[in-house]
């Protein structure tokens, strides 16, 4: 018979070849859920779970649990059980790609912002999500819906699936102040990169800005806006300011000027770095028009300076477009940078120009909007829209993306039968 000692160390080496979690349950620390989480397992098992890892817990409404892989030395799991989803195994190397996606989000728990794994719209019986996974859609946090995907280079990269809304952030309407143009096209793209204090905008990103801005896609729109009255009026000329440059701004300004020298249209674009009051990287590019009886002195006579939906359409995404490709190469190579929250971009056309009388005058007294039908809510001064979604995208997709939106602010704005084939 072996000694009371032998007996000891037997029981201790069995203990420590199984390694961690030895004599755990599926599901232990969650009664009210072991029932649920020990079906799950049953229907996972296949995939290779092993035995659990450590106790389970709760996470906003979901139940989690480690799980050792049933091969020595492969990736272990987390048991993953989502109220209204099927349960998923998800591999730990993938998880910990979602749970580093989070973990710049301010104030909050990492799954808390960026939430739990979604499974595909035709799948409803319990799903794994494999250690070579390249890809992951995310739902359920307070960023919404996104996408993490892996680089060919294994960095994993979380980025927002495309959606629309009427939420104006505080950058909405940075820049503006003291200026009354007639219309203004807009767009702000607000890039909340986490550690952007590593940002710097450099003087030759700076110089080659100014050279790139010329032949910038703002600058051909308002090249075209005149072109199609037949006048030849190019944005060749861009100069520093108004709203100031410095280590931590840039911000430069095109006027093409009326028979009295006065501004008739106007191009601009800025981009801040973060500060106390604005958390977030903003970049930003505007089309005035300035002074609509000027501009049309300039392009001759018998032309028409009111604005058909197709201009607006493309003088709002080459605005889009320089906000958010070319302004943000200014500060380097940013995009390595993780998102501390969803990247937006805000498309807003406004009347500033108050009439003789003191008020605002309607959005469809210089841009022609029949196309959209009618609107039993009577016209406005001004309509925008938010889209949430990542900064960079082909031109075709971001075309594709801008219509989409339009059509939501103008349903939201009370153009119930607007439809995209209508634009």
């Amino acid at each position: 018979m072996p000694t009371a000692q032998a007996l000891t160390e037997l029981v201790r080496q069995a203990v420590s070849e199984a390694g961690p979690g030895v004599g755990l349950r599926v599901g232990q620390g969650l009664p009210n859920r072991e029932r649920e989480m020990r079906a799950a397992y049953e229907q996972l098992a296949e995939a290779g779970l092993g035995q659990p890892a450590g106790e389970a817990w709760a996470q906003v409404s979901a139940a989690l649990q480690d799980l050792h892989h049933e091969d020595k030395g492969e990736p272990g799991w987390v048991l993953c059980l989502v109220a209204g989803r099927p349960p998923a195994a998800v591999a730990a190397p993938v998880w910990q790609a979602i749970v580093d996606a989070g973990r710049h989000a301010p104030g909050q728990d990492p799954l808390t912002a960026i939430g739990f794994p979604r499974p595909p719209e035709d799948t409803d019986t319990p799903w794994v999500i494999a250690a070579d996974s390249r890809s992951v859609d995310l739902d359920g946090g307070s960023w919404g819906a996104g996408r993490l995907t892996c680089s060919g280079r294994g960095v994993w990269r979380w980025q927002p699936l495309p959606r629309f809304s009427l939420d104006q952030g505080r950058s909405a309407e940075i820049g503006t102040s003291g200026q009354t143009p007639a219309l203004r096209l807009r767009a702000v793209v607000n890039l909340p990169w986490a550690d952007s204090g590593t940002l710097e905008i450099s003087r030759p990103r700076r110089t080659r800005l100014e050279q790139q801005l010329p032949h910038s896609a703002v600058a051909g729109a308002v090249t075209m806006l005149s072109m199609r009255r037949g006048a030849d009026l190019p944005a060749a000329r861009w100069e520093r300011g108004p709203f100031g440059n410095s280590a931590h701004t840039v911000g430069y300004t095109c006027t093409i000027a009326g028979p009295d020298d006065g501004p008739a249209l106007t191009a601009s674009v800025m981009l801040a770095l973060p500060t106390t009051m604005q958390p977030t990287v903003v970049a930003c590019a505007d089309v005035l028009i300035e002074n609509p009886a000027a501009w049309a002195a300039v392009l001759g006579p018998d032309w028409d300076t009111q604005l058909g939906l197709d201009e607006v359409q493309a003088v709002l995404l080459s605005t889009w477009e320089t906000a958010a490709e070319l302004l943000p190469d200014v500060l380097g190579d940013p995009a390595g940078l993780s998102w501390a929250a969803p990247p937006t971009t805000e498309l807003r056309m406004t009347c500033e120009q108050p009439a003789d009388n003191g008020v605002l005058p309607d959005l469809d007294t210089l841009v022609d909007l029949a196309s959209l039908g009618t609107n039993d809510r009577g016209t406005r001064s001004r309509m925008a829209v938010t889209i949430t979604a990542a900064p960079a995208m082909d031109r075709a997709e971001r075309q594709s993306l801008l219509r989409e939106a339009l059509i939501h602010m103008a349903r939201e704005f009370g153009y119930v039968d607007a439809e995209v084939d209508l634009l």
